[in-house]
């Protein structure tokens, strides 16, 4: 058969590499507060929102980056040796291509595979006990399914994207936008919940029948009347328990959190058990993208770090960690550190690993240390949250982790030492004046001359002590 024939303009389109973009994201929102928020429009991102571009090395010595126009030279390969552009717009109107640098985002990533860390699922961490949360990778069958997947039906499975909303980070506006869309589904939801309803009278029907001695394979399905159907709605009004469990069921809504104890005693609409991959989720919300967000595709951590000189390890090699803001209070209250880890900020340092005391630099702000305060660490878990930011776990590394590296943490040295010569000289106090007695008088005496004598190489082997 022969293929449908394109206009030259549609074919250079259709081969275009910078047609082949994907849409940008919606920036990051920031939770509501009735407090001032004092960021700077110019920082980095949680995630990225749009592509980055690279261009080879002859077409980037013109300036040509495969776009409407060429971009200058002073702003791309002269201010970077590893230039990658996002662009905003591709014209303006002002006739200019409007872009910024992509680098904080390609070197993030870059920087996160030298870790060789796989994805895990999120998981709450506890710093204060040994315990080290199980790792579970997004990419096993059972967790890693949507919606639309044709493995839901297996027992234990569990999916990371509902087809309806999380109803508890819907403002008002939106929630009453679903309730709209939801009023125009009432004929198909009526008639699911109706099969929902057969379903479970067969299922009643079955287990009377398996407790009787009766034959299984006779039994036919289950069909209720209208005014039957119309009591069993009736019913599920009057008890919020069983109506909240088929609400979500029939709407594919993602389960709330858990109710606070102060309304336990009071009447709600339970949410079923969470179908969610990670429990985390259920608090804060089905993820945005991929639980791994492509960062890695690495399912374990099973490998195997070997010496060139010394052989296998049990570690990796060790991460140098930057202190970003020590321990203190922040905003009127007791803020925990922040260190950056393959450029990422992460917060919860371990202290419980401090055994030799805590890194300089990481209680206090130190401007002596040369670079700013830095230690070693081990990295042991990552994993991404539903806002698309990705939370890394660490250890300290420990010093068989960095004895075959030959590493060491920074170690502040005394500033407040005694040199070998005062500490010599510690118990003599030098007496420049002399003695209360008569000699002190009279310079032309024997006792006078040998006090002068000795007053005067006192004084200068202070000096020279002095000096040196």
């Amino acid at each position: 058969m022969a293929t449908a024939r394109i206009s030259p303009t549609a074919n250079l389109l259709r081969k275009s590499r910078l047609f082949a973009l994907p849409q940008a994201l919606q920036p990051p929102q920031d939770p509501p507060s009735s407090k001032p928020v004092f960021e700077s429009p110019t920082a980095t991102l949680p995630h990225p929102i749009r592509a980055s571009i690279v261009t080879p090395p002859k077409a980037l010595a013109r300036g040509d980056w495969g776009l409407k126009r060429p971009l200058p030279a002073k702003s791309t390969s002269e201010k970077s040796s590893r230039p990658v552009v996002r662009v905003q717009s591709l014209d303006t109107y002002e006739h200019v291509t409007d872009f910024e640098s992509a680098a904080d985002h390609t070197m993030t990533l870059e920087k996160f595979q030298d870790l060789n860390l796989p994805m895990s699922l999120p998981a709450k961490f506890n710093y204060s006990s040994n315990v080290i949360p199980r790792h579970q990778s997004p990419f096993e069958t059972l967790v890693d399914n949507t919606e639309t997947s044709k493995t839901l039906g297996e027992p234990g499975s569990k999916q990371y994207r509902h087809s309806g909303p999380w109803l508890s980070g819907l403002s008002q506006a939106e929630f009453d936008n679903y309730l709209k869309s939801v009023r125009t589904q009432k004929p198909e939801l009526l008639q699911k919940l109706r099969e929902r309803f057969e379903a479970k009278r067969f299922a009643e029907a079955r287990k009377q029948a398996q407790d009787n001695g009766e034959d299984l394979e006779n039994l036919q399905p289950v069909k209720v009347t209208d005014e039957e159907f119309q009591v069993y709605i009736k019913s599920l009004r009057q008890d919020p328990f069983a109506l909240g469990p088929a609400i979500f069921e029939l709407l594919d809504l993602p389960s709330s959190p858990a109710v606070p104890s102060e309304r336990i005693g009071n009447p709600y609409y339970q949410s079923p058990g969470t179908k969610l991959s990670s429990p985390e989720y259920a608090v804060t919300g089905p993820p945005k993208t991929h639980p791994s967000a492509g960062l890695s595709y690495t399912r374990t951590h099973a490998l195997t770090y070997n010496h060139p000189k010394y052989g296998p390890q049990a570690y990796q090699r060790p991460v140098q960690t930057r202190i970003l803001r020590p321990k203190g209070r922040f905003k009127g209250r007791t803020s925990k550190a922040i260190a950056g880890i393959a450029g990422i900020a992460v917060e919860d340092l371990n202290a419980m690993s401090f055994s030799q005391g805590p890194p300089a630099g990481l209680t206090f702000f130190d401007a002596t240390i040369p670079g700013g305060g830095k230690y070693w660490v081990t990295p042991i878990r990552a994993s991404v949250d539903s806002e698309g930011r990705i939370g890394i776990a660490s250890y300290r590394a420990t010093a068989s982790a960095k004895a075959p590296y030959g590493i060491e943490d920074y170690q502040k040295s005394n500033v407040f030492s005694i040199t070998e010569a005062a500490r010599r000289d510690a118990f003599v106090v030098p007496r420049l004046d002399r003695e209360l007695n008569m000699a002190r008088f009279s310079p032309n005496s024997r006792a006078g001359r040998s006090q002068q004598q000795s007053t005067d190489e006192v004084a200068r082997n202070l000096v020279k002590n002095l000096g040196n």
